[in-house]
């Protein structure tokens, strides 16, 4: 069976960026585009109102920019994931932006593989950025926020996957190399997942992967 095509809804108050990306964004497989918005207000209403899984949002925007926007989505709507796509190369907006609840960032000059790239690792759960030495920043910016984390929140695909490894005994570091993902990244989802899950040890998550039959005895 197919997997489920990533719904993307695109925000930008300049309408014919906005009509490309649609157009952009609607031919690469695995994607499709559930509507657009022309301002941050307009982007939290539709979001609640078609529940994409993913929001890509241009930050300077009239009335609600885009950081607001993110923040009050991942706020009222947490399972939708944040991409930023802006003209701003500016370490402020990039913290900001994960500070919100981010889980992308990339300027518009990227090209299409790049903006969709993004988009599938917001929709898996996870962090992108273009440039090692960004990516690196990502992590200082959000740990502040899982550590105000509570229990309860949603587990991302990603997080599911860290957890069943660690269920399975590997060691962080090994989790990464399966995934293929960077080992500061991995230390973050698994910092995530015990904070979701109110986990004191390794333990505690595989118990929750045994009641969720996420791996078999």
């Amino acid at each position: 069976m197919a997997p489920r095509p990533i719904r993307v809804l695109v925000a930008d108050d300049h309408a014919i960026l906005r009509q490309g990306l649609v157009r952009l964004l609607g031919s690469v497989p695995g994607l499709v585009v559930a509507g657009e918005a022309a301002d941050g207000a307009e982007a939290l209403a539709r979001v609640l109102d078609l529940d994409p899984d993913v929001a890509v949002l241009d930050i300077v925007m009239p009335g609600m920019d885009g950081i607001e926007a993110a923040r009050r989505i991942k706020s009222s709507h947490p399972r939708t994931e944040i991409v930023m796509l802006t003209g701003y190369r500016s370490e402020a907006y990039l913290r900001q932006a994960f500070e919100a609840g981010a889980r992308g960032y990339l300027l518009k000059d990227c090209d299409l593989d790049q903006l969709a790239e993004s988009i599938r690792h917001a929709a898996h759960g996870d962090y992108y950025v273009s440039g090692t030495a960004e990516r690196d920043q990502v992590h200082e910016y959000v740990r502040p926020l899982i550590r105000r984390q509570k229990p309860g929140g949603i587990v991302t695909p990603r997080e599911r996957e860290i957890a069943c490894l660690l269920a399975d005994g590997y060691s962080t570091k090994e989790a990464a190399a399966v995934l293929n993902i960077s080992v500061k990244t991995a230390e973050t989802h698994r910092a995530s997942i015990m904070r979701k899950l109110g986990a004191r040890n390794v333990a505690d998550i595989v118990k929750y992967c045994i009641r969720n039959q996420l791996i078999d005895l």
